[in-house]
């Protein structure tokens, strides 16, 4: 007899006695999740193949590293002409991909665009930079994790040209 046979023989006794052995009070696991253990507590709720002890997102199926979908995410820059200053905006369905997220201000030169500024967006995914007029401005987010919930994608911003004064 294989060993994988012999186990499928022994799993359901094993449970029965598990069973037998219970304490007033105390909660048994499953039949089912005993078996399991039994094979080495690999238990992978969602089917992704990653166990649920290594998977961030045990209760969604994702092929990514972290075991949790990618979260689309959008930037967007605007020159405020009330206040002198341009406001980059974050913004995903998933609230915690656009919340606090790293946003890097750069400048559009000829021969290489600059990077002026890094700054983390407030929690409503918002930031006001200011920067000197007559010049073109673009933002990026670069991808990120968030924990138990989704791996961010990176966002570009549109090039906005900020009125020479």
């Amino acid at each position: 007899m294989t060993p994988a046979a012999l186990l499928g023989r022994l799993l359901p006794a094993l449970a029965l006695a598990a069973a037998a052995l219970t304490v007033p009070g105390i909660p048994q696991p499953a039949a089912e999740a005993t078996a399991s253990c039994v094979a080495g507590c690999d238990v992978d709720t969602d089917g992704d193949g990653l166990p649920d002890l290594g998977d961030g997102c045990p209760t969604v199926a994702s092929t990514n590293p972290t075991g949790c979908p990618t979260a689309t995410r959008e930037a967007a820059l605007k020159w405020r002409e009330a206040r002198f200053r341009i406001q980059a905006k974050i913004t995903s369905p998933v609230r915690s991909c656009a919340s606090r997220a790293r946003i890097n201000l750069w400048r559009v030169r000829p021969n290489g665009d600059v990077k002026v500024l890094q700054a983390t967006a407030t929690s409503r995914g918002r930031y006001r930079f200011t920067v000197s007029r007559g010049q073109r401005y673009y933002v990026t987010v670069s991808p990120s994790y968030s924990p138990g919930e989704a791996e961010c994608a990176k966002a570009v911003s549109r090039k906005v040209r900020v009125p020479g004064g």
